[in-house]
């Protein structure tokens, strides 16, 4: 939003989301994306801990949607058994 919106101080932002100036200056330096290059400022490592992250999010959704899967099972279980 900071970024994208030119003419609004970095001042006036904190207030309207309830967060400290100097974390959203924070996440500003980390996370700005230069605008000479196009680029983010993300190095290596981090394109590393971007893949290791999304394979264990991946592994999360899977988990996830087997626990959804036993769920609706027992859910129709349930709703047959007390339909007689």
């Amino acid at each position: 939003m900071y970024e994208n919106t030119p003419g609004i101080p970095m001042k006036s932002i904190p207030g309207e989301f309830g967060i400290n100036r100097n974390t959203l200056k924070n996440w500003v330096g980390r996370f700005s994306i230069d605008p000479r290059t196009g680029s983010d400022d993300q190095s290596e490592a981090s394109a590393v801990t971007d893949a290791e992250r999304i394979r264990q999010l991946q592994c999360d959704n899977a988990r996830l949607r087997e626990e959804r899967d036993i769920l609706r099972r027992v859910a129709k279980y349930f709703a047959e058994e007390r339909a007689w």
